[in-house]
């Protein structure tokens, strides 16, 4: 059975579906400071990648515990 997770993008009106099926790793990479206006370095970027390592989705989380968190609930490990 194929599961999917129902993600909405902020201050947008569009829906992404993410096939949690495909996902086979997930990085996580701190938010680059070029793009950082506040300069806060606990934000982080979790890159979803398929089997060969194409990327699926990029999420922005407010901290690495957000995104543990995330992956743990959606995908049942921990990072």
């Amino acid at each position: 059975m194929t599961r999917f997770v129902r993600i909405d993008k902020e201050s947008s009106l569009k829906t992404v579906l993410l096939n949690l099926d495909l996902v086979a790793t997930v990085e996580l990479a701190p938010q680059s400071d070029l793009l950082s206006s506040s300069g806060d370095s606990r934000k982080v970027y979790a890159t979803f990648l398929a089997p060969d390592k194409t990327a699926i989705a990029t999420l922005h989380f407010d901290s690495s515990s957000d995104a543990n968190a995330w992956v743990k609930t959606h995908l049942g490990v921990e990072l």
